[in-house]
């Protein structure tokens, strides 16, 4: 892969800020808004520690994808983008106080972006977006970033680059068509609504059979089939249930009471997977786990007979402060792993800022203002800290049993029996990957999907924290 042997270290700044994000967040007597401005901050840091001179790609340290440096380096800026936006969108500061960085222009940062990457004359052009390219996955990140801002940024950007950052974008659409995940369609979907909204021409024709696509592949209960194979995994919060909010909300005219009937019915089965102490953790990805309680607050939002801002806050904070005792936040970014670094679930796909989508979460939660409901109400208990309970989801097959005094939850797929093993992470797969110069690791696909019991108290890959 191109840019393999490029590796990058931890910025020193991160032996301090590590402990200090650490310490802050689980110090429950500061104010909530609080925390999260920390980790906000300390996100921010991590980005503009490993940032390009014009900031339209960041190169954390970790281990590389299947898609190339070039790609990583993107990602890096497109999956932290949307939380600047968002925490802007939420009537927040423009300038922030970083640490070691001093006081930050937001908007600055995401306008020297967006000139640099759409801009082909520039070394930091993020490259013209091809059939299956994972540029179509990050395109509607930037795409919602733009719409996030679009009052504050877009509407100030000079003709030249409002005309670059349209026809980048434009790049997308359809160049998901074909991809083996439905929920790619999404994201065309995205950057088609995020474009007609600020006025720029697009085909309905590509938007209207994604959204066919979509709705094909609803299942019922609140979940969509995203793989041909028939299974459910995290992907309906995290990408299913995010991406079809802000086409909601970005598209008001789009079937939003289907998207919120469906929301409404996978939360209210879904707030009963959250503990204290994670989740019960299952399928591909792993390292988005935190943004696990998205749809919740979603759904806090715009149905609250079915959770409430103090529950969906509360789940918010569980599942936060549970991975970064655990070593989630590490050199300025959310760690490959369930824990901290973990080489025997990594999937190829996924390189040192795919983990960045864990800030969905954040994202939801920062476009609401400060004093908004979900930040103000009085925290209320999850499902599993009020009593004992056992429901079946038959559109999954899964049994889930929550046991108050264990504060764990317990998924069962009847008919099965056992647990396929992990398999380690081991010298072979090291060499492996230097000579081939590419990702090479066991997967553990038998291990995330096959199991008859997945557990937040046992998780399937445990909990460790491997070095870079």
């Amino acid at each position: 892969m191109e840019g393999w042997t490029v590796r990058v270290s931890p910025d020193p700044a991160f032996d301090t800020l590590d402990p200090w994000i650490r310490a802050a967040f689980l110090d429950t007597t500061q104010p909530v808004t609080g925390r999260y401005a920390d980790v906000f901050r300390y996100l921010v840091a991590g980005f503009l520690a490993y940032k390009s001179d014009g900031a339209a790609r960041a190169h954390y340290p970790g281990f590389g994808s299947s898609h190339g440096r070039s790609i990583d380096g993107l990602e890096g800026f497109s999956r932290i983008a949307p939380l600047i936006a968002a925490w802007l969108a939420g009537d927040r500061p423009q300038v922030v106080q970083v640490p070691s960085f001093g006081d930050i222009d937001l908007l600055a940062l995401l306008r020297t972006a967006i000139e640099e990457g759409t801009n082909p004359a520039s070394d930091g052009y993020w490259g013209d977006i091809g059939m299956l390219d994972q540029r179509v996955v990050e395109a509607a990140d930037v795409a919602l970033t733009v719409w996030l801002t679009r009052d504050i940024l877009w509407n100030t950007l000079d003709r030249d680059v409002r005309s670059r950052l349209a026809s980048w974008l434009a790049q997308a659409e359809g160049k998901a068509v074909t991809a083996r995940f439905t929920n790619w369609r999404i994201f065309t979907m995205v950057v088609n609504r995020t474009l007609k909204a600020l006025g720029v021409p697009v085909s309905s024709d590509a938007f209207d059979a994604d959204w066919s696509a979509i709705r094909s592949s609803y299942a019922g209960e609140g979940w969509f089939h995203d793989a041909e194979d028939g299974r459910f995994y995290y992907y309906n919060a995290w990408s299913f249930h995010y991406g079809l909010y802000w086409l909601t909300q970005i598209d008001e005219s789009l079937e939003a009471d289907f998207v919120d009937r469906a929301r409404s019915e996978f939360a209210s089965f879904y707030r009963y997977l959250v503990t204290p102490h994670g989740f019960p953790i299952l399928g591909r990805s792993v390292c988005y786990r935190t943004a696990m309680p998205a749809p919740l607050i979603i759904s806090s939002i715009r149905d609250t007979g079915v959770i409430s801002p103090g529950e969906a806050r509360r789940a918010l904070d569980v599942i936060w402060r549970y991975f970064i005792d655990r070593g989630a936040l590490a050199g300025g970014v959310l760690t490959q792993g369930y824990c901290g670094t973990d080489l025997r679930i990594t999937d190829n796909y996924e390189g040192p800022a795919s983990c960045l989508w864990g800030t969905r979460s954040l994202v939801v939660a920062f476009f609401q203002p400060d004093n908004a409901p979900f930040w103000t109400a009085e925290e209320a208990p999850l499902p599993v800290e009020l009593g004992d309970f056992s429901i079946v989801n038959t559109t999954l097959g899964w049994q889930v049993d929550g046991n108050r005094a264990a504060a764990s939850v317990t998924i069962r797929h009847p008919g099965r029996s056992g647990n396929p093993p992990m398999k380690p992470y081991t010298l072979k797969h090291k060499i492996a990957s230097m000579l081939l110069q590419r990702p090479f690791g066991p997967g553990n696909r038998s291990a995330k999907y096959d199991g008859a019991v997945y557990s937040s108290a046992n998780p399937f890959c445990g909990c460790i924290n491997e070095k870079p």
